[in-house]
């Protein structure tokens, strides 16, 4: 009973640190079941915790671990660092109490060892402790960093990257240890230049939409030369004037052009601003425009004051990858939309498309890395990836839905809160 409560509320406490660093719904999910299982063993052994001289710290240990599911729940509906530190407190409250519980009842089965000892065969008793003994250096020395490394493995497969942090005499597992280390490490370095890449492959797109959006201006500046060169030197001041604030303002409107492009490809910390989403998303879908399959129409639907706080660069990049897939899958006359509405706490944006959809087996993996349903060559699997990356570090979430025939829907939901991951 004692050793089943040290588990349930050792891994509250696990699934309590992973909901902090993850804010992953299974991670609080799991904190609630342990939660009850450790009130489940108190309830249920409540005959054998009562014949203890500690019968105190168990109807503690019960109060402390309610009182750190409500703190948790008052966390989740308004987190903040003040409610994380009284979660932490009364973990580390209940973490102590159950510890003397168990400290207790180890005693208790000292006191019991010795009382047999003095009718066993000393040889016996001996033989008896060194298996203890032995199976307790087995299960500290081998199990337990094993296990832990299992652990750490799942997590790794469900794209956390965090090292082990393992202390243990035994030479081999300190050199697997440090092998995995080294993997998570390799791991990481990879996955940076994979965000690198996709970004390459972004500033790509944007490169041809800037050349389109570049001749415009060009061209009416060029026509404007033209026609101040033909009139000569005798041209009307007025006339001449016109003619050079039409330049400027081409001028002005290429520079803008070049400044957003820059603003694009400088590396720069992840830094929230309040952005305007509408002039965002109209700037990069002129950029995207170039590369839109022929007949693709696009539609826009987003209220003109909606505000967000984002990374604007890697917000673009959000928008960006997501039209382009979308006009990809819709084909020759095809209709993309993009729209965004606020939601109660959310900024909720949508992209959909016309196109022949995702196939039902696909579906839950195509944020995936590496996986993709286009042809060899045609395509490396990241560019969902790393939307679903750049979403997460809003604090956002982003979900795929379906139907074969009738188009594929992307939905973002962005807070308007702090809650950067």
């Amino acid at each position: 009973a004692v050793s089943g409560l040290v588990d349930a509320v050792m891994e509250m406490r696990r699934f309590e640190k992973n909901y902090f660093l993850y804010r992953e719904p299974g991670d609080l999910s799991q904190y609630h079941d342990h939660a009850m299982r450790a009130q489940t063993l108190l309830g249920k052994h409540s005959d054998l915790l009562a014949g203890m001289e500690e019968t105190s710290v168990a109807g503690r240990l019960g109060a402390q671990i309610d009182l750190s599911r409500a703190k948790m729940d008052g966390y989740v509906r308004n987190p903040s660092q003040d409610g994380e530190a009284e979660v932490r407190a009364a973990g580390k409250d209940m973490t102590a109490s159950v510890h003397e519980l168990a400290s207790w009842r180890r005693n208790d089965l000292h006191r019991a060892t010795r009382l047999h000892r003095y009718v066993l065969i000393g040889v016996v008793a001996g033989g008896l402790l060194l298996i203890v003994i032995a199976g307790t250096l087995v299960s500290l020395g081998v199990t337990r960093p094993l296990r832990m490394m299992q652990n750490r493995m799942e997590e790794v497969a469900a794209g956390r990257l965090e090292r082990l942090d393992l202390t243990s005499g035994d030479a081999e597992i300190r050199s697997l240890a440090n092998a995995f280390n080294r993997v998570i490490g390799e791991l990481e370095l990879r996955r940076q230049q994979m965000l690198v890449s996709q970004k390459l492959a972004s500033l790509g797109v944007m490169l041809s939409g800037v050349a389109h959006e570049l001749n415009n201006p060009l061209s009416n500046i060029s026509t404007s030369c033209q026609i101040l060169i033909e009139e000569g030197p005798d041209i009307a001041p007025a006339f001449l004037k016109d003619h050079l604030l039409q330049m400027d303002e081409q001028i002005e409107r290429a520079r803008r052009i070049v400044a957003s492009l820059l603003d694009f490809s400088r590396h720069q910390r992840f830094l929230k601003e309040t952005l305007l989403l509408k002039p965002l998303a109209l700037e990069t879908l002129a950029f995207v425009r170039g590369q839109l399959p022929a007949g693709v129409g696009v539609e826009l639907s987003i209220p003109d004051d909606l505000e967000l706080p984002a990374d604007r660069q890697r917000l673009q990049q959000v928008l960006l990858n997501l039209l382009k897939n979308a006009a990809e899958a819709s084909g020759p006359m095809g209709q993309v939309r993009l729209s965004a509405r606020a939601e109660e706490s959310d900024v909720v944006i949508e992209v959909a498309d016309d196109g022949c959809g995702i196939e039902e087996a696909d579906l839950p993996h195509v944020f995936d890395p590496f996986f993709t349903t286009k042809e060899v060559g045609k395509g490396a699997g990241l560019g969902l990836f790393i939307v679903h990356d750049i979403v997460k570090k809003h604090g956002g979430s982003i979900s795929a839905s379906s139907e074969q025939g009738k188009g594929t829907r992307f939905l973002i939901r962005l807070p308007l809160g702090d809650k950067t991951q």
